[in-house]
């Protein structure tokens, strides 16, 4: 029997591995110009210029309720561009992390339910699995298109600049 494969790239965020599948990923940028944006779920921290559209641009230690950690990583350098399908259709924003890990093919089958991990993540409703490794950590398996709530998607569109060209957070 063969093991189905996906590719997911892995980051750190707040001490925490995760991972999420490359289908989901446009880009990865610097997160730098970020502006703020008024109006916004808390989880919001503001908008950024990328490709010709503005998107939203969301802080993922916020999102996923992860608990203040040391960590040698530099806290929101990069930002993760996602695109996820809704039922209003695709949204892009931006997700920052502490550091990009890799590109790897994970085993779906190896990914495990989250009662099979330690319960110190509060963000579960996001996380659609865990990875165990041998040295008792785990990778959190996220599904970007769970990180936002209907109303999420209204308020995010309602703060969103007039003056923008982009349609994308139209619902």
């Amino acid at each position: 029997m063969s093991q189905q494969k996906e590719p997911y790239i892995t980051f750190r965020v707040g001490g925490r591995e995760c991972a999420v599948p490359v289908s989901n990923v446009v880009e990865v940028a610097e997160a730098d110009s970020i502006n703020p944006l008024p109006g916004a779920p808390e989880f919001v921290v503001g908008i950024k210029k990328f490709r010709q559209k503005i998107l939203p641009i969301i802080d993922t230690v916020r999102r996923l309720s992860i608990p203040p950690v040391e960590s040698s990583d530099i806290p929101n350098k990069y930002a993760i561009m996602f695109e996820i399908h809704t039922n209003s259709g695709p949204k892009c924003f931006g997700a920052l992390v502490d550091k990009v890990v890799n590109v790897t093919e994970l085993n779906l089958s190896d990914i495990r339910t989250l009662d099979a991990a330690d319960d110190s993540l509060a963000g579960a409703a996001f996380v659609k699995g865990v990875l165990p490794s041998d040295d008792k950590h785990f990778t959190y398996v996220l599904a970007p298109e769970l990180f936002f709530t209907y109303q999420d998607l209204q308020r995010i569109e309602k703060a969103m600049p007039l003056d923008s060209s982009d349609d994308t957070w139209v619902i």
